[in-house]
């Protein structure tokens, strides 16, 4: 199974003069003495185009000393068609070893660890190609890839590369299908990287996912149960009682999953412009206090209306991260069928949404 990958964005091409600062490729290709590797990298139109080559000296050991990139981005390694990508942050100094009749799937990275994520990531795509051919498989294992290489992933260049990886002329992550990945990853990259371009770029795409995802409600009438397009959430009400998102979300009526700290000074205020929305039997409510007071929280959450449930530090830290929370408030916007659709910056925003 053949697999390659597109990056789409316009970067500019950087001039550099000799003075510039290099990052390094080294190792070797076993088997491989004699033939030629060549380093490529994406123009502006991402068209992979070379940049440096060398012929496979006694061992099949190779070095490559270019300029350092300006930003993070991908670079790649053909020998005869064949490829093995990786990540460079800026001098970085990584080394692979490689079987040059096992190129692309017999190798190890090292050096930082991006590659290192990165080569961990390919290796167990190639083991798990059968998975994509079925809608289930390819559901839950694109669950997996976000948590285990996404999900914390601060932004990296390899996150934006794995979730625009491509498999036989497909792509793995699809805007449309996928909206609610494209829009954790451009949080996670507005937060630690804004002024990166994937930033725009990914932020665009899961907006547009979202309104297709949208404009095809109509066409898809049954949706399984592991088909839910949110993460678990499973929480304490001031009763004591746990309720999930599940028993909330994803039942016919929209629902609004916020965050919130009930000890907040606007949090009145807050409370008060979603009564006025659930009031109106548009949508649900399902409210996660992330406060440091369960006391304060209880309070304030018994004279609501709909489901208000509590979280502990290390749940806060665990459901904020896996919905890219970065700050209080936080709405999103989980459609009738059950699937994240939007996450409005304001409440203003909300009733248009629905």
């Amino acid at each position: 199974m053949k697999f390659s990958h597109i990056i789409c964005l316009s970067l500019p091409l950087l001039a550099a003069s000799c003075s510039d600062p290099s990052f390094s490729i080294k190792g070797e290709i076993e088997g491989g003495e004699g033939k030629t590797v060549v380093l490529e990298k994406a123009d502006n139109s991402g068209r992979w185009v070379a940049i440096d080559s060398t012929s496979l000296k006694a061992g099949g050991k190779f070095s490559f000393s270019p300029h350092a990139p300006m930003a993070p981005d991908i670079y790649r390694l053909d020998l005869e068609g064949r490829y093995v990508y990786f990540p460079v942050d800026s001098i970085d100094k990584l080394t692979l070893t490689a079987s040059a009749a096992n190129f692309s799937h017999d190798f190890t990275l090292s050096g930082s660890e991006n590659a290192e994520t990165l080569a961990r990531f390919e290796k167990e795509l190639l083991t798990s190609t059968a998975k994509l051919s079925v809608a289930d498989s390819a559901k839950a294992f694109k669950r997996h890839i976000f948590t285990e290489y996404l999900l914390n992933a601060r932004g990296s260049v390899v996150s934006y590369y794995i979730l625009t990886k491509t498999v036989d002329g497909r792509p793995l992550f699809t805007p449309a299908e996928d909206a609610p990945y494209f829009a954790a990853v451009a949080t996670s990259f507005r937060e630690f990287r804004p002024n990166d371009p994937r930033c725009a770029l990914l932020e665009n795409t899961a907006t547009e996912g979202m309104r297709r995802r949208a404009g095809q409600r109509g066409q898809r009438h049954v949706m399984e149960a592991d088909e839910i397009g949110f993460f678990p959430i499973s929480l304490p009400d001031e009763s004591g009682k746990n309720v999930a998102l599940s028993d909330i979300a994803g039942h016919g009526v929209p629902t609004l999953l916020v965050f919130s700290d009930f000890s907040d000074p606007e949090a009145m205020a807050l409370n008060s412009r979603l009564k006025k929305l659930y009031e109106s039997g548009k949508v649900k409510i399902y409210q996660v206090g992330v406060d440091a007071d369960r006391l304060t929280w209880r309070n304030a959450a018994s004279n609501l209306p709909w489901t208000t449930v509590f979280a502990t530090v290390s749940e806060v830290n665990d459901i904020c991260a896996k919905y890219m929370v970065t700050s209080l408030p936080t709405v999103f916007v989980i459609d009738a069928r059950g699937d994240i659709s939007a996450r409005p910056g304001n409440l203003d925003e909300i009733n248009s949404l629905l």
